[in-house]
């Protein structure tokens, strides 16, 4: 009688430990149909007829979870990886897109593993074109590190509709031969979100270790000219949205600057995009962006890319939304008559579960 009694007390303790405790599964399938095509100075168009995965938001598959520690504070984490919904794969699932343990509480939130950026984060709450992967920023503006590995990040607490991050992202790459010591990234914002208004800056470092990545113009011209294996790149951004419930405007500045180890000089972006989403009434919303980078050295323009896009968005269900795509992005290397062009047309569905 007693080992009954105890057995159904330690069952009770346990059931009463596991309803503090939560783990969701959640996931994302997004697929589209439409044509590509790219065209280059001097080179031959190209044209391809696609089914792929991601047209709207990247596909995806996670574990996020918390558990009550008592007296105001939590341990949560979260694992998400992308998924290749054409071919089922993605290269070999893995949880690239996230994986983060931490603790919340009065304090705010402390992250440590992989999550995304402050910068990343700002960008996306005011981002053209329903700040889809193809608005027109994403295929205008300069590449940067959105969701680095070896990160520590700090979510503090909302301040009447005032919030701030910071994140330090340690490289763990450091080797004799790399003369400009370890990679590291430094991310921080400070957002505004209350009613209709939305507004925020990022700053964001990124201290290369390796090859500064992604600065070509139009037919494989390095803007870095003369530039060694390491460098420095900073980001500052500001934009915002309004919404004045027959539309949304939403506009951002963003300067970059690429300081590479040897190089001549520094290369500087000044890059802005802007955008309107339009509920069209019933289940129907259409969005348009049209975005700017232009980079300069010494005083010389060396590029400028512009893109425009625009999409259609109709909800089946909460859950469930079909969509239309556009993207047209023109680079130009100034001064050279190297031009390219991209242009994407896509009609998709999505559906989160």
């Amino acid at each position: 009688m007693k080992k009954s009694l105890i057995a159904l007390a330690v069952l009770a303790a346990s059931g009463a430990a596991m309803a503090q405790s939560s783990v969701t599964l959640y996931g994302m399938a997004d697929v589209w149909v439409g044509r590509t095509k790219t065209d280059v100075t001097g080179a031959p168009s190209v044209s391809t007829s696609r089914l792929d995965s991601g047209g709207f938001n990247t596909s995806r598959l996670g574990f996020k979870g918390s558990e009550d520690l008592g007296g105001g504070l939590k341990a949560n984490f979260q694992l998400e990886g992308a998924l290749g919904m054409d071919n089922g794969t993605a290269g070999g699932f893995r949880f690239d897109r996230q994986s983060w343990v931490g603790l919340s509480g009065g304090f705010g939130e402390v992250q440590l593993g992989k999550p995304w950026t402050p910068y990343d984060d700002t960008r996306s709450m005011a981002n053209d074109t329903f700040n889809a992967n193809f608005s027109s920023s994403f295929s205008t503006w300069l590449p940067y590190e959105d969701n680095p590995n070896n990160t520590i990040r700090y979510n503090s607490p909302n301040f009447g509709g005032f919030s701030g991050a910071i994140a330090y992202s340690l490289g763990e790459d450091k080797a004799a031969s790399l003369t400009g010591g370890t990679s590291s990234l430094v991310s921080l914002s400070l957002n505004y979100a209350n009613g209709p208004i939305v507004a925020g800056f990022a700053h964001q470092s990124e201290k290369n270790a390796s090859l500064v990545p992604g600065y070509l113009a139009p037919g494989s011209t390095n803007l870095l000219t003369g530039a060694g294996a390491t460098g420095k790149t900073t980001y500052n951004l500001l934009n915002g949205s309004y919404d004045f419930g027959v539309a949304k405007l939403i506009g951002g500045i963003n300067q970059v600057k690429v300081k590479a180890d040897g190089a001549a000089a520094d290369v500087k972006a000044n890059e802005y995009n802007i955008g309107v989403d339009v509920p069209l009434g019933g289940a129907l919303e259409a969005g348009f962006g049209l975005a700017r980078s232009k980079t300069e050295s010494a005083g010389v323009d060396l590029t400028k890319t512009t893109g425009f896009s625009a999409g259609l968005k109709y909800a089946l269900s909460k859950r469930t939304f079909t969509y239309l795509a556009f993207n047209r992005t023109k680079a130009e290397a100034i001064g050279t008559g190297l031009e390219a062009k991209n242009t994407l047309y896509a009609v998709g569905v999505q559906h989160n579960f």
